[in-house]
């Protein structure tokens, strides 16, 4: 497929999507955007919020204000029904270093975990990560689950062009230290959940991403990073029909993220 047989693809499938679609690719040094369909659109941003609130912990950690190794304790009563790390029989009443923490926030996209470093961090720090950044469209409301935030009005927010200026972020090391931006990068190329973005590739190539879902909604975004032309991709699809269970949107998110890859490879 030509990039011009790619773009009459993509606009297809998005325009055919029973719900709403964003989606951005560019190359990861350049930033020159090769496809984009809506992407300064502010969106739920369900789990994609980890990334930007991965950056901001790190950022505390160069500072000095933090350290990785640190114990952050989590309350009984704070941890998640969700939870597949902090389950009975493997909690740890002294608390968990900070980058275990970090680390169970992307891989396995915790909430127990995440919740514990938004409160450790405070709202206005990962904010003003993202202010300083250039990150105009994400913003954290609220923890991870917290319902009754979500009925108050308040949300997490981000757009594609935003995670793709995280990402390249990292990935042009203008971010951080360099052992801290590969912790970061370490982390998103050790993703587990792999149903989008990967869904439909088959080779074992290098991808650091990190995805979100919540009812009706799913995103998933990050860098591939292949050896000739590593190129940032997201995909964003929200007011969708899928609920818990229902892969119509990541299936969706697999199409598109194939077709740029066979393309592009």
């Amino acid at each position: 497929m030509t990039p011009a047989e790619l773009e009459t693809y993509l606009r297809g499938e998005l325009d055919a999507f029973p719900g709403r679609a964003a989606l951005l690719m560019a190359e990861a040094e350049s930033g020159r955007v090769l496809h984009a369909a809506d992407p300064d659109v502010q969106v739920v941003s369900a789990s994609t919020i980890k990334v930007p609130i991965l950056c901001a912990a790190l950022e505390l950690c160069r500072r000095g204000e933090l350290s990785l190794s640190q114990l952050v304790p989590i309350p009984e009563d704070r941890i998640c029904p969700d939870t597949s790390v902090f389950e009975e029989g493997n909690r740890q009443e002294a608390g968990y270093p900070l980058w275990e923490l970090l680390y169970w926030m992307i891989v396995l996209s915790d909430n127990t975990a995440t919740n514990a470093v938004i409160r450790l961090l405070g709202y206005d720090v990962v904010n003003g990560w993202c202010r300083a950044h250039g990150l105009e469209r994400t913003r954290l409301e609220r923890e991870m689950l917290d319902w009754d935030a979500i009925a108050a009005g308040r949300n997490n927010y981000t757009s594609p062009a935003d995670q793709c200026r995280v990402y390249r972020l990292l990935y042009r090391g203008e971010v951080l230290t360099p052992e801290l931006r590969e912790t970061a990068m370490d982390f998103l190329r050790r993703q587990r959940h792999m149903d989008g973005l990967m869904r439909y590739i088959p080779d074992n190539i290098a991808v650091a991403h990190k995805g979100g879902c919540l009812d009706y909604l799913d995103h998933d975004a990050g860098l591939f990073l292949l050896p000739r032309r590593p190129y940032f991709l997201g995909i964003f699809t929200w007011e969708g029909p899928s609920v818990e269970g229902d892969p119509r949107q990541r299936q969706l998110i697999g199409r598109l993220s194939k077709a740029v890859y066979q393309t592009y490879r």
